[in-house]
């Protein structure tokens, strides 16, 4: 089972106090919304614990803070699940979906005509989102949330094709699907802190975010290896390495263990760097960031290890969701 796979981490996991309350309130918002409706769709979504992955990811944050980054990572994960069926290989209508996300940001949280349940709960968070950020904030916010949504119609395509991207390709796509860069966003708000653009653009802080992305989205590939393995699904870094190295499993898993190792001492490194050169006006923000980066992979790994979503699979043919939820009801 790729979820027993040993990553060591030298990041401390903890978890909000309001865990189970997150749990409670989140369930409460998906009926509200209509999002959750079927007996079997609640099953699985208790099962996902989007909650409990949000408290490990903020450990720090509670009440309607953690509220605000479990419902939007609901919101992307039933996305990622509507597309996990009939719709897999066909980019066209990915992409009509996905445009009326778009068209939520492009509208400052307008609903579409015409969308679904799913749709309008992600306009509920993008305006909570907006609540008193900064427009250079929003607009790194609302960019993150494109990347997330167009790069679905990228892997329609490939899916279309029958293609297996290289380890390039994989990394390309992987850091806009992985919704890592949008979460983090999440723990700005839950934080009550907002990174600045000249910080955004420093190269030492763009490693360490890019490298905090592929930490968790490789960590996530080996966990759902067998998921998307049994639904034809290419878009995983286990499947890319093990069909660039014509390798067996095992070799691909003990690959990444090594890349995922490397990339950690890499951060720690420039972590490091990146404190002994900041001017003291930028350090308490600099700090804070480090700190969600570290909590969003020693976190995500938390959650990742002992989620069901990777454990009990839906079976092949039968679609994540019973509930069409892109669809105007």
């Amino acid at each position: 089972m790729p979820q027993d796979t040993v990553f060591e981490l030298p990041f401390a996991p903890d978890v909000s106090p309001d865990a189970d309350g997150a749990r409670r309130r989140s369930l409460d918002w998906c009926r509200g919304l209509g999002l959750v409706t079927h007996p079997v769709d609640q099953q699985r979504f208790l099962r996902w614990d989007i909650a409990g992955l949000m408290a490990a990811w903020l450990p720090r944050a509670t009440g309607d803070r953690l509220d605000l980054a479990v419902d939007a990572v609901v919101v992307a994960t039933f996305l990622d699940d509507q597309f996990d069926g009939p719709l897999a290989d066909q980019p066209l209508r990915v992409a009509a979906a996905c445009r009326a996300f778009t068209d939520v940001i492009a509208s400052a949280g307008a609903v579409p005509a015409g969308t679904g349940p799913l749709t309008a709960a992600f306009a509920q968070v993008w305006i909570r989102l907006a609540h008193r950020a900064s427009p250079a904030w929003l607009e790194s916010a609302g960019q993150h949330w494109r990347w997330y949504v167009n790069a679905y119609v990228e892997e329609a395509g490939n899916r279309a094709h029958r293609h297996t991207p290289s380890r390039v390709e994989h990394f390309a796509l992987r850091r806009r699907s992985g919704f890592v860069y949008a979460m983090l966003d999440l723990s700005q708000k839950a934080y009550g802190f907002e990174l600045p653009p000249r910080l955004g653009r420093d190269p030492t802080v763009r490693r360490m975010l890019d490298i905090t992305a592929d930490v968790v989205d490789t960590l996530n590939d080996v966990h759902s290896v067998e998921k998307e393995e049994s639904r034809g699904d290419t878009h995983n870094l286990v499947l890319v390495i093990e069909h660039e190295l014509g390798c067996d499993r095992g070799a691909a898993i003990s690959e990444i263990q090594r890349m995922v190792h490397d990339w950690c001492a890499e951060f720690v490194t420039l972590e490091h760097a990146l404190a002994d050169r900041v001017p003291p006006s930028d350090s308490t923000v600099v700090a804070l960031l480090t700190d969600c980066m570290r909590s969003a992979m020693s976190g995500y790994l938390r959650w990742s290890r002992v989620c069901l979503r990777y454990s009990h699979l839906v079976p092949p043919g039968e679609p994540a969701l019973v509930t069409d939820l892109l669809t105007s009801r």
